[in-house]
């Protein structure tokens, strides 16, 4: 029908339904609306991460992809203003590498009802643990400053042990009672002290969270399409994907049977190297990268893949990436033009002047060799093991060949300078740690010293995340850089008031440092077989370890969060620093043996380890062994082992390792002692708190339930047979975590076989207290 023909009242209407810009015409007002939207770009419906939406139906979408929310809870979330939301939201600024909403919407806490009339300050909030709660509030579940509900009289004549610790790595406070009892894990804390920090949405170019990316313009005929096709941030286009196709072509007869995946697995590759590695091991800047800049070493990309595919689970595809990315690197170690020589690990007499391009592609060949040798060290398989160690002195001749030193920066660099400058750091120090945790695990000699790096430490995240030059300037710190040699210095000096901030990956540069040293002070020592050091070492490298601690409560990215992948580094670095604490007084060296790949002969050694000497000097190492095990056991160990996988659980899992063979020991110790030698205060204080956590950890598995009542608390009149059972205890807790771990990493399963096994070498009294209760 034509428009004469139509009545004043029609016309008028058909008129209001016109599109005043492009003059389409709707039958329905809501389809106008959302059609002048694609006109003026307006965005109304906002959620509270900050992403806003064109249409409610994609808000929807996003809150049940991005958050986990159905449509009823997206309701409700939706009824929380803005601000206020942001209120609830712990600012973090933790961040050492970027990543998805997804990584705080895994723990669901509790914030106070009385938010939703009016915004709160983080303060605010703390104070109002005692009203209702709003539900499905997605908040990060972090250690510090727990807040208990005045509701829960259970707790109120106790302390948490958690926040005990935590006052304990913050101030040194010893004044804690740490007989208390273990907090519900829902608890919420907030962290008063992080700055604000806008990272959550600071994302890739690419950004990794595929599945909040819907598009929000309608083209065509779309309006009336419900949703939109699904926009894959990292896929590559036909020409991108030949480019890589062609970049290989050279390297053909070296790997002849090889195919690169199809683009969608490439994409969901790139997609498992930025969430699963990236943001733990941040030396590659994820906001300015892109994959078709590095086809000049294509076995830097197939070696990015592989890691991916190891997160995706496609251990078949991810092994093929691997031995692709090898065979590139032999390739060229075979030509006149090698980057290195694996018989000498000299630079080639022959090849003075290296072809053009040499120099400016060096970087990316070494880190291809750091990421092939974390693919043979995480697998810990004997059939990769003499590849992980031919790779050790690759990159120790690579990074060298790099420079291992660099000079003051007089004047500002603009962003790009300073991302190929903090690339090339990071770069650095994350080969030097690699071959550090290498010798750290197998008790090796370090085949690059602290000595030999003279290097400014890593920036901070919020420089590293940055995503534009604008950002980077908005965040860039104008606080004067420190040298990591510097710093070490500092540490190992005598003022421990000497004050300075280091990020996250700085600190935990700065513990390997002195685990390093630790290592050096046991070799030169007059009995290498001794496990603890002479009196003067101790009294020269603890008060070192305290400094350290000391610099990590002043830097103010460090965090202790579980879920909080932005924070991993500072979390791993707190485990390294029992480990240092352990290693002090009890050095358990060649009993480690992990580079046999055996976890009968692994276990077999770690049974004839000595046992360690009481008294109060161990008091550190053994309130860090039960935290690293009360951790886990508040999270749920059943949980962490078939739901969650920890992108750094391989460091954590070889240094849980030396915390329980610890524990164990001491606890036989306690057992066969006490008699002469009564428990001390602290060491009374331990032992219950071993007993809570030992029993939350039995309860929360359907194995070992029934365990759990065999235990009593408080009076400790069995002590033989309580520090006994206790001692096989912690070690089986360990081991039915790791080695059923859904990791994607067998070295975190190898870990927990070596540890299930050492628990079946026991003595069978130690094993189960079936034949007697344990009363304590």
């Amino acid at each position: 029908m034509s428009s004469r023909s139509l009545s004043p009242a029609s016309a008028a209407r058909r008129e209001e339904l016109t599109c005043k810009i492009c003059s389409r015409t709707f039958n329905r007002h809501e389809h106008l609306q959302r059609h002048i939207r694609t006109h003026t770009k307006d965005k109304p419906y906002i959620c509270p991460c900050g992403r806003a939406f064109s249409r409610k139906d994609l808000l929807t979408r996003h809150e049940r992809l991005s958050h986990g929310l159905d449509g009823r809870q997206g309701a409700a979330r939706g009824s929380v203003s803005p601000a206020v939301d942001r209120a609830l939201t712990t600012k973090d600024a933790a961040f050492d590498g970027p990543s998805t909403m997804d990584h705080l919407s895994d723990h669901a806490g509790s914030i106070s009802h009385a938010i939703a009339h009016e915004p709160l300050t983080s303060t605010a909030l703390s104070q109002q643990s005692d009203t209702t709660f709003l539900e499905n509030t997605t908040v990060p579940y972090t250690f510090d400053n727990f807040l208990l509900s005045s509701t829960d009289g259970l707790f109120a004549d106790c302390d948490d042990p958690i926040s005990g610790f935590t006052r304990f790595l913050n101030h040194g406070d010893w004044s804690h009672d740490w007989e208390g009892l273990l907090v519900d894990p829902s608890i919420v804390s907030h962290d008063h002290n992080m700055p604000e920090h806008d990272a959550m949405q600071q994302i890739s170019p690419d950004s990794t969270d595929i599945s909040s990316r819907v598009p929000d313009d309608p083209s065509g005929d779309g309006d009336f399409h419900e949703l939109k096709p699904l926009n894959c941030p990292w896929l590559l286009n036909e020409s991108q994907y030949l480019q890589i196709i062609n970049a290989l072509t050279p390297f053909r007869q070296a790997m002849p049977h090889f195919r690169l995946p199809s683009r969608m697995a490439v994409a969901r590759y790139l997609l498992g190297y930025v969430e699963g590695f990236s943001d733990h091991h941040p030396f590659i800047h994820i906001p300015t990268f892109k994959l078709t800049s590095f086809v000049h070493t294509p076995e830097f990309i197939l070696a990015m893949l592989a890691i991916g595919a190891q997160y995706r689970y496609e251990t078949k595809t991810a092994r093929s990436l691997y031995q692709a990315s090898r065979s590139i690197v032999l390739e060229r170690l075979r030509t006149v033009n090698s980057v290195w020589d694996t018989n000498s690990i000299t630079p080639d007499q022959n090849n003075a002047s290296p072809p053009s391009g040499h120099a400016e592609h060096r970087l990316d060949r070494t880190r291809a060799l750091l990421l092939l040798a974390v693919y043979c060290f995480w697998h810990s398989s004997p059939d990769l093991s003499q590849d992980s160690h031919q790779y050790q002195s690759m990159i120790a001749d690579s990074l060298r060949r790099l420079g291992l030193s660099e000079g003051p920066h007089h004047n500002r660099t603009s962003w790009n300078q300073w991302i190929q400058l903090e690339t090339e750091r990071r770069t650095q120090f994350f080969g030097w740690y690699i071959l550090n945790f290498h010798a750290f695990t197998y008790d090796n000699p370090p085949l690059l010293l602290t000595r030999d790096i003279n290097l400014q430490l890593p920036s901070s995240c919020q420089e590293w995340v940055a995503r534009t030059e604008a950002a980077w300037i908005h965040v860039s710190s104008h606080a004067p850089t420190i040298y990591l040699k510097d710093a070490h210095a500092a540490h190992l000096g005598q003022d421990i008031s000497a004050k300075f901030a280091a990020s996250p990956m700085g600190n935990y540069i700065l513990i390997h440092a002195l685990i390093q040293r630790i290592y050096m002070m046991h070799q030169i020592s007059l009995d290498p077989q001794t496990q603890c050091l002479s009196v003067q070492t101790i009294q020269e490298l603890e008060p070192s370890l305290d400094r350290w601690r000391h610099t990590w409560c002043h830097s103010p990215e460090s965090k202790l969060d579980l879920y909080d992948s932005y924070s991993s580094l500072a979390f791993s670095a707190t485990a390294l620093l029992g480990v240092a604490y352990i290693r002090l007084y009890y050095n358990l060296g060649k009993w480690r043996n992990l580079q046999s790949g055996d976890p009968a002969v692994v276990a077999a050694t770690l049974y004839e380890a000595p046992l360690p000497k009481r008294g109060p000097h161990l008091i550190h190492a053994l309130l860090h062994s039960v935290h690293s095990l009360n951790i886990p056991v508040q999270a749920g160990t059943s949980y962490l082992s078939q739901f969650k996988s920890f992108g750094w659980s391989v460091d954590h899992a070889v240094c849980d390792l030396e915390c329980a063979i610890f524990l164990s020991k001491w606890l036989q110790v306690v057992a066969t002692s006490y008699e002469e030698q009564a428990l001390s205060e602290l060491e009374t204080r331990v032992v219950r708190w071993i007993i809570r956590v030992v029993r939350e950890a039995f309860m929360s598995q359907d194995e070992t339930i029934h365990l759990s009542y065999e235990i009593d608390d408080y009076r400790l009149e069995a002590l033989h047979r309580t520090a006994s059972f206790l001692s096989a205890a912690v070690v089986r807790v360990w081991a039915q975590m790791f080695k059923v771990c859904n990791s994607p990493w067998p070295m975190v399963r190898f870990v927990g076989q070596s540890l299930d096994r050492y628990a079946e070498l026991m003595p069978e009294s130690l094993k189960s207290p079936a034949t007697s209760r344990v009363t304590t």
